[in-house]
């Protein structure tokens, strides 16, 4: 089995342990909410890919892990083999929490700021429903190419008027 174990091979642990040590941190970060850039994701992916990292992480992590005591301890310990199962169910666990996060992850496990921020979304608190409600910066331009661009003030908006690109007519 020479040259096929984890300590043998240290550019590859290395990348592993970077990788998953990366993962696991900006999961950290997302669930605590200083880390909001993978938000971008979400265009790609329909679940949470910045928590899911997480997971993923600490599947990668305890994967390396299980690797190192499996092979540095000695066989027939009991604490080698114990230590041994937990990091394994850990990576299993991990792995599959983190691949179904990429698509869904149920309300209890979202972070208190995504479960506020969805529900500031659900009641139309959110900047960008203020912003499309009439009378917003938004109102009555997306959509309608011949609008031009949104005013910076309200004071550049001007009065409602079918002609400058509220596009209803009559009285309201």
């Amino acid at each position: 089995m020479e040259g096929n174990t984890p300590l043998d091979q240290p550019v590859f642990f290395a990348i592993l342990l970077g990788i998953g040590g990366v993962s696991f941190v900006s999961g950290v970060l997302a669930y605590r909410g200083k880390y909001v850039a993978w938000l971008a994701l979400k265009s790609f992916f329909p679940g949470w890919p910045g928590l899911a990292g997480l997971y993923i992480g600490a599947a990668i992590l305890s994967g390396a892990g299980a690797a190192v005591v499996l092979q540095a301890m000695p066989e027939g310990n009991v604490v080698r083999a114990l230590l041994g199962l937990l990091l394994i169910f850990t990576m299993i666990a991990g792995a599959i929490i983190g691949i179904i996060g990429m698509f869904w992850l149920p309300r209890f496990m979202l972070p208190q700021w995504v479960k506020d921020t969805i529900d500031e979304i659900r009641r139309g608190e959110d900047p960008l429903s203020q912003a499309l409600r009439p009378g917003g910066s938004l109102y009555g331009r997306l959509g309608n190419p011949d609008a031009g661009p949104a005013p910076t003030s309200p004071a550049d908006q001007g009065p409602r008027t079918p002609e400058n690109g509220d596009g209803r007519e009559g009285p309201r």
